[in-house]
C-alpha cells in the first residue's frame, strides 16, 4: 500500500491553520523561507500565484513524499497593490481611501507534490466596497480594536473589520480568509488524497 503523503501548510497564519484544520485531515504547518516582493507588471492575479509560489517552493526540497500548500493574497486598488500598512497610521489612511470605493483581491493557491515533482495552480477572484459612511472615529477605534497593522488592504474579516463592509463578493469566502478551501479539496482530490477521514 502505497503511503499517503503527508500535508504540509506552508504559513506561520493562524488564521488559515484554523481553516484547514476544519477539513479534519492531519497536516503540519511550517514557515516559508521567502522573502516576499510587490514588484508587478500589472497583472495582480499572476503576482498572487508568483507569491504563493515562492512560499511553497522555498521548503520543497524539504519533504520526500508530501503535498505542500501555499497560497498568498493580494488587495488591488486603482491599479495597484495595497500591502500590510505595517503602522496604525498608514492602516488608517488606507482605510481613508478605501470607504465608500470598491477593491478588488485575488488570492492564490499552489499545490506541489514532492514525490509526483508535480503543480497545481488555482486563483480565486472577489471584490469589496467598504461603507461610505464610515466616520473617523470608528475607522480609529475600528484600528485599535483589530490592530490591522499585517492584513493587507487594513481591513480584517477574520475579526470586527467585517462591520467596515458595505458588500464582500467572492466565490469562496474562506480566500478572503486566506485559504481557498474549495479549491484546495478540488485539488487533494485530483490527486487522490482521501477527505471525510474518519478519526
Amino acid at each position: 500500500m502505497q503511503k499517503l503523503p503527508e500535508l504540509v501548510l506552508v504559513s506561520t497564519s493562524l488564521y488559515r491553520q484554523e481553516l484547514l484544520a476544519r477539513l479534519g485531515v492531519k497536516f503540519r504547518a511550517v514557515a516559508p523561507r521567502f522573502e516576499e516582493t510587490h514588484v508587478h507588471n500589472g497583472d495582480p492575479a499572476a503576482l498572487a500565484l508568483e507569491l504563493a509560489r515562492g512560499k511553497t517552493m522555498s521548503v520543497a526540497k524539504d519533504f520526500k513524499n508530501a503535498i505542500l500548500i501555499g497560497s498568498d493574497q493580494i488587495v488591488w486598488f486603482e491599479g495597484r497593490v495595497l500591502g500590510k500598512p505595517g503602522s496604525k497610521e498608514r492602516a488608517l489612511e488606507e482605510l481613508r481611501a478605501l470607504r465608500g470605493r470598491t477593491h478588488e483581491f485575488y488570492m492564490g493557491l499552489l499545490l506541489y507534490h514532492t514525490e509526483k515533482k508535480a503543480a497545481q495552480e488555482f486563483i480565486v477572484k472577489g471584490s469589496a466596497q467598504l461603507r461610505a459612511d464610515l466616520t473617523e472615529l470608528e475607522l480609529r477605534r475600528y484600528i485599535e480594536i483589530d490592530n490591522p497593522i499585517d492584513c493587507a488592504g487594513s481591513a480584517k474579516t477574520e475579526g470586527v473589520g467585517l462591520m467596515l463592509f458595505e458588500r464582500l463578493d467572492c466565490e469562496d469566502w474562506t480566500a478572503i480568509v486566506g485559504l481557498p478551501i474549495i479549491a484546495l479539496t478540488s485539488g487533494l482530490r485530483k490527486w487522490g488524497y482521501p477527505l471525510f477521514q474518519s478519526s
